[in-house]
C-alpha cells in the first residue's frame, strides 16, 4: 500500500510537473507570438514610413526639377527676344545705311544727268 501511494504520489508530482511546464510552454508561446505580431508591426509601419518618405523626396525633386525647367525656359526666352531685338536692330541700321547710299547714288545721278543736260 505505501509503494501504492509512492507510486500516486510521483505520478501526481509529474503529472502536475507536466501540466505545469506544459502551461508555461503556452504562455512563452503565446507572447512570442505576441512579440513577432509586434514586430511584424513595426516592421510594416517603418516600411510605410519610408515609403511615404519616398514618396516625398520624389515630389519634391519632380518640383525643383519642374521649377528649373521653368527658369531654364525663362531664360532662354529672354535670350531669343534679346536677340531678335538685337536682329532687328541691325536690319534696321542695315536698311537705313542701304537707304543713304540709295539716296546718295540717286543723288549723284541726278546731279550727272542735270551736268550732261547742262553741257549740251
Amino acid at each position: 500500500m505505501k509503494t501504492l501511494f509512492k507510486t500516486l504520489f510521483v505520478a501526481a508530482a509529474v503529472s502536475f510537473a507536466a501540466t505545469s511546464c506544459t502551461e508555461q510552454g503556452q504562455a512563452n508561446a503565446d507572447a512570442a507570438a505576441a512579440n513577432t505580431e509586434a514586430a511584424a508591426e513595426n516592421a510594416g509601419d517603418a516600411a510605410a514610413a519610408e515609403a511615404n518618405n519616398a514618396a516625398v523626396a520624389t515630389d519634391d525633386a519632380l518640383e525643383n526639377t519642374g521649377k528649373v525647367i521653368e527658369a531654364t525656359a525663362d531664360k532662354a526666352a529672354e535670350n531669343t527676344e534679346a536677340a531678335a531685338d538685337k536682329a532687328a536692330a541691325e536690319t534696321k541700321a542695315a536698311a537705313n545705311k542701304a537707304g543713304n547710299k540709295i539716296d546718295q547714288a540717286a543723288g549723284e545721278a541726278k546731279a550727272d544727268i542735270n551736268a550732261a543736260t547742262r553741257n549740251n
